[in-house]
Order: structure tokens, then sequence, then C-alpha cells
């Protein structure tokens, strides 16, 4: 679970001419992504079945000049990194021999009969010619011929009735599937039909006072409602009235956008452009919107909810740095990685930390204002080792937790920079640490000893702990509850737990291909998770499978880092 990636140094062919040893088929948190019936006999060193079996003390099983050429290398199991302190320690594994020798067997059979031409009639009829050949007669060969001759019509049959059934199946599989497509695209049209005859309404009920007052003096507009049509109307049905009125409405929104001034233009322009490049994306999103309830009563709700999304989607189109802040307080210090940054409760403060084993905490406000780049910490703590996470309390203002490269996890005045507990349980390098937003008294914190330990603010030692099989990256409190946590892990999954049972968690998301070094809570049914795959994937807390991924990171060197606040 180390932060930096191997994306670099993996391209291109390693030196010596030696090529990069082959990726294994089966992805450990990728569901069906290699299918292999013989996998149990797979030496997992070189992929192939296994040649002369051997097991190790921890009880994996590899072909012996694998395993062999494996721990003059390394003195650990390939397998699960169990230390082998001696070569010696390996043992043959005759069971596993017997088994693999029987696989061969069914498998050399199996290729003898596909060899076979036409199986056991075939050698029939080659032994019925081979015993007298003078002994047949013109009317027994006649009447083999017309047996053969009726066996032919009979096989050309059987396979012209299977290739029209075939034809027939795959015509019919195509049906569905095209009229399946074809009832999703009306039902989507209907859709769009429908919010398009709601926002001409409501476009018309927001004409100004003046073109209101304009259309009352007509005598068509005593037909129609002062709303405009409803939108369950028809046009047809409405009258004059409709065309008239959305011809005036049309005519004043071009004389409103002829008097757009030129900014206003081109921020449309902008919006637009933006729009077009991610069109699919938010199409995608519209219709999962709007398809999700298949009534109309929350459809003006809906509707209101995507226009938000799309307004706030297009109203930034370029970020500025408002100002830059040296966290390195020796500017000839060779390594100074920033490796969490975070706002205190009501964003007045904010606390930087990383490899130069400080806390610096800034006020924001006063960073903002000045004119000057040179910026002072209004507190900073020093800790022993390099600081992986930083953590502000959600209920206490001052009070600032760290996770080190030690394992240590510090809660800290953050005003006085004094510390307040200091917990020690954590056997290797701690990597997150983060507050219950909902019990303030409530923290987590995950390691690479693959445990989540849970601690209170009130007592020395853990509460809690969960065992988690592989390295902890990252931990993460839920928003909405006191009792659910999720956290990402190296083996390629995040794991999504309830803390009144430890022992299962609720859901596993899978689908990552490397460490997921971020999970983080979007609400309370949505969780984002970062790995060092380069890929975004976005999970609900009540489904298994991946809802959306987010690509477009490189990751070179070393992981991106994730937030999440609100919109």
């Amino acid at each position: 679970a180390s932060g930096s990636s191997s994306g670099a140094a993996g391209r291109g062919t390693p030196r010596g001419g030696q090529r990069k040893r082959p990726q294994a088929p089966i992805y450990n948190g990728l569901v069906n992504s290699y299918e292999d019936k013989n996998n149990d006999f797979v030496c997992p060193i070189c992929f192939d079945m296994i040649e002369e079996a051997y097991i190790t003390k921890c009880g994996h099983s590899f072909c012996c000049k694998c395993i062999r050429r494996s721990l003059e290398e390394n003195n650990r199991c390939p397998k699960c990194n169990y230390v082998i302190e001696n070569p010696n320690q390996i043992f043959p594994n005759f069971l596993l021999n017997e088994l693999i020798l029987k696989q061969r067997q069914r498998l050399e059979e199996k290729r003898m009969k596909m060899e076979q031409p036409s199986g056991q009639h075939w050698h029939t009829i080659q032994e019925l010619l081979a015993l007298d050949q003078d002994g047949l007669e013109l009317a027994d060969v006649n009447r083999m011929l017309e047996l053969l001759t009726q066996k032919k019509m009979q096989l050309e049959a059987e396979s012209t009735v299977a290739q029209h059934q075939l034809l027939i199946e795959f015509l019919q599989q195509a049906h569905r599937n095209k009229q399946g497509q074809l009832d999703q695209l009306s039902k989507e049209l209907s859709v769009l039909h429908g919010d398009m005859r709601h926002v001409e309404v409501r476009d018309c009920t927001s004409l100004d006072v003046g073109a209101r007052s304009r259309f009352a003096n007509r005598p068509c507009a005593q037909a129609v409602p002062r709303s405009c049509v409803n939108e369950h109307e028809s046009p047809s049905l409405a009258g004059g009235g409709w065309q008239k009125r959305h011809l005036e409405y049309f005519k004043m929104k071009r004389v409103k956008a002829k008097r757009l001034p030129c900014h206003g233009n081109n921020s449309m322009a902008a919006r637009r452009k933006k729009l077009s490049a991610h069109f699919d994306d938010l199409e995608q999103c519209y219709f999962t919107c709007r398809l999700s309830s298949p009534s109309d009563e929350n459809k003006c709700g809906q509707l209101e909810e995507f226009q938000d999304c799309l307004a706030k989607f297009t109203r930034y189109s370029s970020v500025r740095p408002l100002a830059t802040l040296s966290y390195a307080s020796d500017i000839y210090n060779g390594s100074s990685i920033v490796s969490s940054i975070e706002f205190d409760r009501d964003c007045d403060y904010f606390a930087i930390a990383g490899v130069t084993k400080k806390i610096k905490v800034f006020e924001y406000g006063t960073v903002i204002r000045d004119a000057v780049d040179i910026h002072y910490p209004v507190i900073e703590m020093t800790c022993n080792s390099k600081i992986s996470c930083i953590s502000w309390s959600n209920y206490h203002k001052g009070i600032l937790a760290s996770s080190d490269y030690e394992g240590t996890v510090i809660l800290w005045d953050g005003f006085t920079g004094q510390r307040t507990k200091v917990f020690q349980e954590h056997e290797k390098r701690c990597w997150s640490v983060d507050f219950n937003l909902m019990d303030p008294k409530i923290l987590a914190s995950g390691s690479d000893d693959a445990k989540v330990k849970l601690w209170s603010t009130h007592l020395d030692n853990s509460v809690a702990c969960i065992e988690a099989k592989a390295n902890v990256c990252c931990v993460k409190f839920s928003p909405t509850s006191r009792y659910h946590l999720a956290f990402g892990c190296a083996d390629h999954c995040v794991h999504y737990y309830d803390l009144r049972n430890t022992k299962l968690p609720v859901m596993v998301f899978k689908g990552h291909r490397k460490a997921v070094s971020y999970a983080k809570f979007v609400s309370g049914e949505e969780i984002v998770s970062a790995s060092t795959d380069s890929q975004l994937k976005l999970w609900s807390v009540n489904k298994p499978h991946c809802l959306r991924s987010f690509k477009g990171h490189i990751n070179e060197k070393n992981f991106v880092g994730l937030a999440t606040n609100g919109d």
C-alpha cells in the first residue's frame, strides 16, 4: 500500500533483454475476469500445470523447479509472503502429483477422441470391407450404397434443420434485443417530449409583466389560461392562442438574446462547448435521474435536480490559484511532500502535514488576504515520524488527529500545539485516520498491519479492531450514520462495515485493478474510491457493482489525492 506507483517504471523492455514476468491470469477483486477449469493444478509462478509438485510450510504448492528458483532469489513464499528460512523446507506433495497425473490422462484421452475421424462406426465399416472383398456381389454393394445414401440424406436434413433452428434463434434474439432498445428509446423520447413541454410552459409563466399584459389585451388570450397551455394538453386543442403566444415568446427571447452583453455570450459559448464535450455522460445522468421513478409525481423535482446539476457542471470554466504555501521550512530540503491537507469544521483554519514530520496550521482568511507570497502558520506541531494523514474533529473545533509512518495515532490541541492523547497499537505504518462525524468521541485508523482500529478520545486503548486481511490504505466514516465505515485496501477492494458487527462486511466493492488509495463518502448512500490504477469509481452502498468509472489521471509516480465536499 505504498504511495508510489510503478506506472512509469513498467514501460518498455527491462534491462538485460529479460521479459517482464506475465501478469496473473486471475485478478483478485475482479469478478469473472478469467475462467480456467484446471486452475487448481496451475503453478502460481509459471502459470502452467504443475510439474513435480512440492509444498511449502505455509501450505502452498508449486513446481519443484519454480519454487527452488524463487527461494534462491527471495526467502518468502510467492503466494502469501510467508518467510521460509531454509530452502530445503519444501516437501513433495504426493497426493497433488497423483491428481495431476489423472488430470493429464483425462486430457490425453479427450485429445485422442477428438483426433478420431468418425468414431466406432467408421472402424466397423473398415473391418467389414477388409474381411472379404471378393465375397461381395454387386447387389450387396448397391444395397450398401443405398443405405449410405439414405443415411447421407438423413444427416444432411438434420444438419439443415439444425442450421435453420440456429438461424431462427439468432433472429428471435436479435428481434428481442432491438425491440427492447426500441421500447427504451420510446420511453426516453416520451420523457424528453414531456420535459420539453414542461420547460416551455414554465418559460411562458416566467414572462415579464409587460408581456403578460399584452397577451391579456388580445382576444385569443381569453381562450388560453394565463400560465400557458397545460403540459398534458395538445397544441392543436389550444387553438390559435398557442401559436401566437409562443411566437411572441420566441420573439422576446430573440430580443433578450440581442441585448445580452458580450461577456454573457462568451460565457454561454463556453458553457455550450463544455456541454457538447460531455454530452454523453450528461445524457446518461439525465435518463438515470428521470427514469428512476416511473410516475410523473416527482417529474418537476427530478427535472429541477438535473437542471441544478447541469448549471453547477457548466458554471466554472477555469481554476486560478489564490495563494501558494511552502511546506518545507528549509528551501534546501530535498523532500517536502505534502501528504494531507484538511480544513476544520468551519473552514476557518486548515492544516497541512507530510514527510517533514510537521503539522502546520494556517488561518484561511489571512492567507487569502495577504498580498505577499510568504505565509506563516498560526501554530506548528512536530511528530516523531513522517505524517501520513490528519483529520479535524467535526465537533470540537481545536481537536486534530494525525497518523504517521511508525503506526502512531496522536490527538492534538490545534490551538496550543500540545498532544492530548497518543495511541500506539498499530504494528506497521498507519496510513489513514478519521473522526466519526456523528459521534465526536470515536475515531478510526487504518494501517499496513491489515487492521482498522477504533479509538475513543476518553480511553487509552482501542475499543474495537477489524481484521482486513490486506494492507489498509484509507478509512472513512459515513457522514449520516455513526455505525458505518468504509476503507480501501491493497486487495483492490473497498470494504463497507457496520460497526455493530465487525466480523463480516456489509458489502465488498470489487472492480479496481490496483490498491485503493482513497475512499470518500459523497453522501450517506454513495462512496467514491480512487486507486493507483488511475481510476475513480462511484459505488452505492446497496449495490455490489460499480455505478460509474472516471478515467483521466495518469498516475505515473504517486497516487492522486481525493476530496469531496458537497457539490
